[in-house]
């Protein structure tokens, strides 16, 4: 058994929380430090329009050096009263003069696991930073971050949780049914593409659309509502296609709903990336598209053709329990820091 500590967010469904559950199911002992706003679940529109505020505020006032040092003593005592093994931090949260105290104070193996991304590294604190490995789950930021490494780089998917990403009900409810869906944030985006898709019968999961943001054309697929766990399971099933459009900044890699809606069972179209194929066998396993014609011809032909629609959605949710679990990333992810692999293969790009 080791002793790991995360550095994250531990809300449902966050990377953090995940990454826990699966060390504890491992029997692992876990060790929790929460650095940014902790905001409460549930509730509704003003409360969430509160929490923007909040958390706003809390990185905005992150930098002022005071506050900054008062916030992190709690991971300061962690770090000298546990016997630390392994520290995962889950975004790049740390400050490269708080690594080199993290590692002073632990003699850990300390890590980067970064499940966003390049769009938001923000000032990249982790560039300058001596960790002892730093996992990416887009192949192009590993092969661009290589050529002037401070620490050692690798390539490291998404993945899901088999515990959490299931159908918990006996049947699905008729909430979730319909012919397209998503789960997500409501960004530009998200907006621009599924403007196009107003002749299905669509439904986006997901919070309340920011107050600027243009929605008018896709008010009508937006729910408002955000789904977990077996709600997510039940929004995907629930739908015929499981509509994965790609944010722009995922220049080669895939997001996690990608993993999260195979693993659940769903049929699910996705955009083309260079290092799909590696992940799933498109066409058997996913089914991508490359640009809107294509998609549009896609969705005729894939509504209209339940069985074979079923028949791929088994297979991608085999692929995903067999090789794309927390729990093998997990142990990859040790391995790695322990020097006996080098991160998961790169795709030949």
């Amino acid at each position: 058994m080791k002793t790991v500590l995360i550095v994250g967010e531990f809300s449902t469904e966050s990377f953090g929380l995940h990454i826990a559950e699966t060390l504890s199911e491992m029997g692992h002992k876990v060790l929790k430090f929460i650095p940014g706003y902790n905001a409460p679940q549930g509730g509704n529109l003003l409360l969430h329009r509160m929490n923007q505020v909040r958390r706003v505020i809390h990185h905005a006032t992150n930098e002022i050096p005071r506050i900054r040092a008062r916030r992190m003593k709690v991971l300061w005592s962690l770090a000298k009263e546990q016997s630390i093994d392994y520290v995962i931090v889950c975004h790049d949260f740390l400050q490269p003069k708080e690594v080199q105290n993290l590692k002073e104070l632990t003699n850990a193996k300390i890590c980067l696991w970064f499940p966003d991304a390049l769009v938001n590294f923000g000032k990249g604190y982790f560039m300058n930073a001596a960790y002892d490995g730093l996992f990416f789950k887009d192949p192009f930021i590993v092969k661009a971050l290589m050529s002037v490494p401070l620490s050692p780089v690798y390539y490291m998917p998404e993945c899901f949780n088999p515990k959490r990403h299931k159908l918990d009900a006996d049947s699905i409810s008729e909430e979730y049914k319909c012919e397209i869906t998503t789960a997500g944030n409501a960004h530009s985006w998200r907006v621009a593409f599924y403007q196009h898709l107003k002749n299905y019968h669509v439904k986006i999961w997901g919070p309340t659309a920011p107050l600027w943001m243009p929605i008018a054309t896709t008010k009508q697929m937006f729910q408002n509502k955000m789904v977990f766990n077996g709600d997510k399971a039940q929004a995907f099933l629930g739908a015929k296609i499981v509509l994965n459009n790609l944010h722009y900044g995922e220049i080669w890699g895939l997001n996690v709903r990608t993993f999260e809606a195979a693993g659940i069972g769903a049929f699910q179209m996705v955009d083309w990336r260079p290092g799909l194929e590696q992940l799933f066998k498109d066409g058997e396993e996913i089914i991508s598209f490359k640009n809107l014609d294509e998609l549009h011809s896609k969705i005729e032909y894939w509504l209209s053709h339940p069985s074979e629609r079923q028949k791929i959605a088994h297979a991608g949710k085999a692929r995903a329990l067999h090789e794309h679990t927390y729990e093998l990333r997990l142990k990859l992810i040790f391995a790695t820091l322990e020097q006996q692999a080098h991160g998961f293969p790169l795709p030949i790009i």
